[in-house]
């Protein structure tokens, strides 16, 4: 793969940008779903599974050229994001939900793949823990007080007019996209899940799932416990906050002492308790506590499941990052089906939660079997 135009910081401000404007509002669809939509928490689940199954055919589909050009594949999925927000914004009835889950489906590919893939071959051996660590610590930044930020705007002005300035910013990350590098920069993306191995495919599905988890239960748990626009802002802010320089500093340990799966282990183990801290709680203040530090801790394993794959793959970094979208959508897919059944169940989001805990050893067996 050509070494990319765009230098790692460059990739970083472009997906810090990216975070502000989607946590600013992505907070809160699960919450304007659900309180002005009046879908149901199975609704919810059905429309995110359809979303992450989308994902996975606009990722396939960007298998079948022998190259992609980066900066338009990135700018198509900032347009998709924003056309996301529009349609909750300005839609009406089923061609809102439908224009919703098609368009955030084909964002996380069209961004994701190439942008994981131009950052990851900025990284070596001596610093990849550290680096794809540093995704962490933008994200932590860069949304730390977005959700709070979007919860006023909602309070004042309503969801319309948030999601409208959600679309906004992303129209300008996909402008600073194109001023920050060359539009003909090239990624080479292939699907070779034997080449990952089965533990490491089993990791990544079991990320999957967990994102599944987080993408409906906790806003839906969150929603249980706190009711105005503005106080569920300032407590996703929480959330967002944990997490970033922790993780950048066990990538610098990492990077010095090359035992990539002594962290995976580390993650795991002290998500675990969390998961089911946040599955049990029975008041606002340890649901909040746990949630947060949960969120520092879930970031850990995937970054050196991610760091340990590519020190094998080094040279086939689109390989790696295209089966590892793939499975992580599927999963996506396969445990928003999951949540809905459960949901229709009804059990509530909070106890599903717990299926955290379930998913999180699975990530053990990453880079152990061929």
């Amino acid at each position: 793969m050509p070494v990319s135009r765009r230098g790692y910081r460059e990739l970083l401000v472009l997906f810090g940008l990216l975070a502000f404007g989607s946590s600013v509002t992505g907070s809160f669809w699960v919450v304007y779903l659900f309180r002005v939509a009046g879908l149901p928490p199975a609704a919810i689940a059905a429309l995110l599974g359809a979303a992450a199954l989308t994902a996975v055919v606009v990722a396939m589909v960007m298998t079948r050229p022998k190259s992609l050009p980066a900066t338009p594949a990135m700018v198509a999925g900032l347009a998709s994001l924003a056309g996301a927000q529009l349609a909750l914004a300005f839609v009406q009835g089923p061609a809102q939900l439908g224009l919703f889950a098609l368009l955030y489906g084909a964002y996380i590919p069209l961004f994701f793949l190439p942008w994981n893939t131009l950052l990851a071959s900025e990284t070596r051996v001596h610093d990849r823990g550290a680096k794809l660590a540093g995704i962490n610590l933008t994200n932590s930044i860069a949304t730390a007080g977005a959700p709070f930020v979007g919860g006023v705007i909602a309070s004042a002005w309503g969801f319309p007019v948030l999601f409208a300035l959600g679309a906004a910013l992303l129209v300008l990350a996909a402008a600073i996209a194109v001023a920050l590098g060359q539009i003909s920069v090239p990624v080479r993306l292939m699907w070779a899940p034997r080449r990952l191995g089965r533990g490491t495919v089993t990791a990544f599905a079991a990320q999957g799932g967990i994102d599944g988890v987080l993408w409906s239960a906790i806003p839906l748990a969150t929603v249980s416990f706190v009711q105005g626009e503005v106080q569920l802002g300032a407590l996703f802010s929480l959330f967002a906050v944990s997490g970033g320089v922790f993780s950048v500093v066990l990538g610098r340990w990492s990077d010095r002492i090359r035992h990539r799966r002594r962290f995976i282990a580390l993650g795991a183990a002290v998500s675990v308790p969390l998961a089911v801290g946040v599955g049990v709680a029975p008041g606002l203040a340890g649901f909040a506590a746990a949630t947060g530090a949960l969120n520092a801790t879930l970031v850990i394993a995937p970054t050196f499941v991610n760091a340990a794959v590519v020190d094998r793959l080094e040279t086939d970094i689109g390989l790696v990052m295209q089966t590892r979208e793939v499975v992580l959508n599927l999963a996506r897919g396969i445990s928003s089906g999951a949540i809905l059944a459960l949901f229709l169940a009804g059990i509530p989001p909070q106890l599903v939660v717990l299926l955290i805990a379930g998913l999180l050893p699975l990530q053990l067996v990453a880079e152990r079997f061929p």
